[in-house]
């Protein structure tokens, strides 16, 4: 097969060899949420985003620990997270919800018990979810330097080592030298995504939105923090909203409702709802989601009609989206 010079601004698309075999992917917690983006092949970015506690990170480590039932080796680099937060987190979402499997632990003052509780896995549930992260999850040391350099050789090594799926939680957390935070995210998201090209990984990116004066309740791509690059990268970008952050007497909360019932779904029985505001997959849409306290684990709830065809058009926000220049491909990249 002829070969595409690495200087060379054009080729000639008779090369491009025939291919008829499904790329290797990862896939996401919820059976909606595959069949809208086919899951997550590998060598591509996904972005999670949302405004602040809404669910990003707890989404993120779902998806890490569904990928490592799944076989995969993953990375992770939780900010400003300590590893003890990151094992109680990932060690509940493992963990079935059952009464043998937690301890509740109230606490006191005066000698008088408050109505604060907090959940613990038993010392046994601890170990074997211990066990079965060991040599699976490694995460980035943030004691060491927090650039966007030195946490892609921090992902090199773990790549060496096996590992095939990354997060980034988040982006605001990585040092950068410079004021223009535009050009900081878009720098950032570059280098990850030719990362993921390079060594053929998934890699999941958790970003903030920035602050809107306009009222609104699910962002869009033009809403994530940094240049539209940020939102381009990604194959795949979801945002995800808390349903008790939302009036439900207010008109936002009505177009939702009626938004989620085309989709096939009843926002008052939902937690949270997922958008896929991007996607290389089938098309966009939502899943609505149900939350365990507990387990700290979102489940999809089950549709208004299980038997009802998946309809060919969803009505969903429009973004624009701008393509990115020649400059933001790494030279040497093969086009195909």
């Amino acid at each position: 097969m002829a070969q595409v010079e690495k200087k060379s601004r054009i080729y000639d698309i008779g090369i491009v060899p025939y291919k008829a075999e499904l790329a290797e992917r990862i896939l996401f917690p919820f059976a909606q949420l595959n069949y809208l983006t086919n899951g997550g092949i590998l060598d591509r970015l996904t972005l999670i985003t949302s405004s602040t506690d809404n669910g990003k990170t707890t989404l993120a480590s779902q998806i890490i620990c569904d990928c490592i039932k799944q076989g995969y080796k993953v990375a992770a680099d939780f900010g400003e997270d300590t590893g003890t937060e990151a094992c109680e987190r990932l060690y509940k979402q493992y963990t079935p919800y059952n009464r043998d499997n937690y301890i509740a632990l109230n606490y006191e003052q005066n000698g008088k018990k408050t109505n604060v509780t907090e959940y613990f896995l038993t010392q046994s549930k601890w170990k074997e979810a211990n066990n079965f992260f060991a040599s699976k999850l490694f995460v980035y040391n943030t004691l060491c330097t927090h650039d966007i350099d030195s946490i892609l050789e921090g992902f090199t090594e773990a790549f060496n080592l096996g590992c095939r799926v990354f997060v980034l939680d988040n982006m605001e957390n990585v040092e950068y030298d410079g004021d223009n935070e535009n050009k900081r995210f878009k720098d950032i998201a570059i280098a990850l995504r030719n990362f993921a090209i390079r060594k053929k990984v998934h890699i999941i990116v958790v970003a903030h939105i920035r602050k809107m004066e306009r009222e609104v309740i699910v962002p869009t791509l033009d809403d994530v923090k940094g240049s539209s690059a940020v939102s381009n990268t990604a194959k795949n970008v979801f945002a995800i909203i808390r349903t008790d952050k939302i009036d439900r007497d207010d008109k936002p909360y009505k177009r939702l409702q009626s938004l989620c019932k085309l989709n096939n779904y009843n926002i008052d029985e939902a937690d949270a709802v997922l958008f896929v505001l991007k996607t290389k997959g089938k098309k966009l849409g939502l899943v609505c989601l149900k939350f365990n306290t507990v387990t700290q684990t979102y489940y999809e709830i089950s549709k208004i009609d299980e038997k009802r065809a998946e309809p060919e058009k969803v009505v969903m926000y429009a973004p624009k989206v701008q393509q990115l220049t020649i400059e933001d491909t790494e030279d040497g990249d093969l086009p195909f």
